[in-house]
């Protein structure tokens, strides 16, 4: 069973300070969880495969609401539709057909909510995403960009772009050899002769899925709404991913809206 470590002071606080960690050390464990640590800083829990929603921190706090009788039945979220697009093009569907999108807005971005966004991204990624060949996710400042999107594939030598955490732009074959995350991930484009990507109206690149997103579009404290993409080989996974990623969002105080996605 895939093992997480959640901040036990940001699980109280989405828990709406309803109970203690005394406490929780009881109930944790009758919910059928593994814990196998927790204390004031850390809680460390392995989730069931077939939970996906609780590899993150706000969806294990909203199991633990409901097995509490915090919170009883299925959670609505109000959903809402925006005038942004997302086109298509049909050049992805031999190399990444499935794909999603979503706008997250009105956020406060804490040091919890920061780190949570960025540790539940990886952590969907290794598990449901099987190490991000059936579902990429990625999770943009929507106030860096320019809509509409646009998600392509391309020529691998054919486009430059400044990768997360580096300071220099580099081709998309490049990536996959000087980059830690190209070097990690180049064998889920492995026979590719085109590679995805994510543009803006403007022809930035947002990301090139399933590798990098770009340095232009990350997260900051400052960041206050977010774009989010998905992309994959299996439709269902990433939808699956959507929902997870958009609720633990929604539960962290954001206003959901969706994106129309157009073929072209």
């Amino acid at each position: 069973m895939p093992s997480c470590e959640f901040d036990t002071g940001d699980l109280l606080h989405l828990l709406d300070a309803k109970t203690d960690v005394k406490s929780l050390k009881e109930i944790i464990p009758m919910m059928g969880v593994d814990l196998e640590l927790m204390d004031d800083k850390v809680t460390q829990v392995e989730i069931f495969p077939n939970r996906p929603d609780m590899l993150t921190i706000e969806g294990f706090a909203r199991a633990l609401k409901g097995f509490m009788s915090v919170e009883l039945g299925v959670k609505q979220y109000e959903l809402t539709v925006s005038d942004i697009k997302l086109y298509v093009e049909s050049s992805v569907d031999e190399i990444r057909p499935a794909y999603g999108a979503g706008l997250a807005l009105n956020m406060d971005l804490d040091d919890y909510a920061v780190k949570s966004i960025m540790d539940m991204q990886e952590k969907l990624h290794l598990t449901h995403g099987r190490n991000r060949a059936k579902v990429a996710i990625g999770i943009h400042d929507l106030d860096k960009v320019t809509p509409p999107f646009t998600y392509k594939a391309v020529e691998p030598k054919s486009i430059s772009f400044t990768p997360l955490e580096m300071s220099e732009p580099l081709t998309l074959k490049e990536i996959l050899i000087k980059h830690p995350k190209g070097k990690d991930y180049a064998w889920t484009l492995e026979g590719k002769k085109k590679y995805p990507l994510f543009v803006d109206a403007k022809g930035e690149i947002l990301s090139f899925p399933p590798i990098i997103n770009g340095e232009l579009s990350k997260l900051t404290e400052n960041t206050r709404n977010i774009f989010l993409e998905l992309t994959g080989t299996d439709q269902n996974a990433v939808n699956i991913a959507l929902n997870i990623v958009a609720t633990a969002l929604a539960d962290r105080g954001a206003k959901l809206k969706k994106i129309r996605c157009i073929r072209v």
